[in-house]
């Protein structure tokens, strides 16, 4: 009997106890803070996709995305990326709904992310063949992440040993960890549950990352174009209405996050939202940093 590829490649979830001694780490808001700035890029320059599925929910349907493309076998009839599976995938562990789905592999393929397969088999299993324009964009979020890895630990250098250089296999063993860790019940948001609502509104988790990015805690970390404050400002560049930005605002003030003053329009983060923030930061950290080493040591033959 011989292990399965889950057994090798599942990465070790995150505890309270690993997540606190991360932060005690002397780079970690540092860390922190380059992986957010990418993250309210990333959002910007992505509106229409945005008004689909917010941001985090296309990521994680990205990683399916590829983790279902590195399983496809030519001896396995409908494995590999196909509607129907990633459909039954995304349902199945509550990310969207099928329409959804459905509607982000129209606009990828519209976009050039996916391509159909040329498959001899069966014509009406539809499988698709994620473009190159699809793998860089996410090996090129996945190196910024490790790179922040390697800036909090210092020795590590995951960012080239997965995403550098022509070393495919690496990166695919990456994504494939990332797809059994999230089977195996990894979930980020569980270590920030404070912000699991507001996460899931369009603009939610950008809007609160410039606001934490203006805090004395951050402003160092980050150039000035990404510390807006005001609900104006947040609401051009995200390219939201007000009303929207404010009631997200409420949201998050209702549960302790942030300060608003109605007078000056200014929002002001609390204590509690870079306690969630960071949390939410060190777990994905350290899920991401177990992908890579798990990936690494199946690539050594250990």
């Amino acid at each position: 009997m011989t292990d399965s590829p889950a057994q090798h490649l599942t990465p070790t979830i995150p505890t309270p106890e690993t997540m606190a001694a991360l932060q005690r780490m002397p780079r970690f808001r540092q860390a922190a803070a380059a992986i957010a700035v990418d993250s309210v890029e990333y959002y910007q320059g992505r509106w229409l996709a945005n008004r689909v599925l917010n941001d985090r929910a296309r990521f994680v349907m990205a990683m399916f995305m590829l983790f279902l493309h590195y399983s496809w076998r030519a001896d396995v009839a409908n494995s590999g990326l196909t509607a129907a599976r990633l459909r039954e995938v995304c349902v199945g562990v509550g990310l969207c709904s099928a329409g959804r789905v459905e509607a982000m592999l129209l606009m990828m393929r519209a976009s050039g992310y996916l391509e159909r397969a040329e498959d001899a088999g069966d014509r009406r299993v539809r499988r698709y063949v994620p473009t190159a324009k699809l793998v860089d964009l996410h090996r090129e979020r996945h190196r910024r992440l490790l790179s922040a890895i390697d800036t909090l630990r210092g020795d590590t250098a995951f960012a080239a040993r997965i995403c550098g250089g022509n070393d495919d296999a690496a990166y695919r063993r990456f994504t494939l960890a990332m797809g059994y860790g999230y089977f195996a019940g990894y979930r980020i948001i569980d270590a920030a549950p404070v912000l699991e609502k507001i996460i899931d509104r369009d603009v939610g988790l950008p809007l609160l990352i410039c606001v934490l990015l203006a805090s004395a805690d951050y402003a160092a970390f980050a150039s000035e174009k990404f510390r807006t404050t005001s609900v104006a400002g947040l609401a051009r560049r995200f390219n939201v209405s007000r009303v929207h930005v404010r009631s997200v605002l409420r949201d998050a003030e209702a549960r302790g996050l942030v300060a608003r003053d109605d007078e000056t329009a200014q929002v002001t983060a609390l204590p509690a939202l870079g306690d969630a923030v960071e949390n939410f930061f060190a777990s994905g950290f350290l899920f991401a940093e177990s992908c890579a080493e798990v990936a690494l040591i199946e690539a050594s033959g250990v």
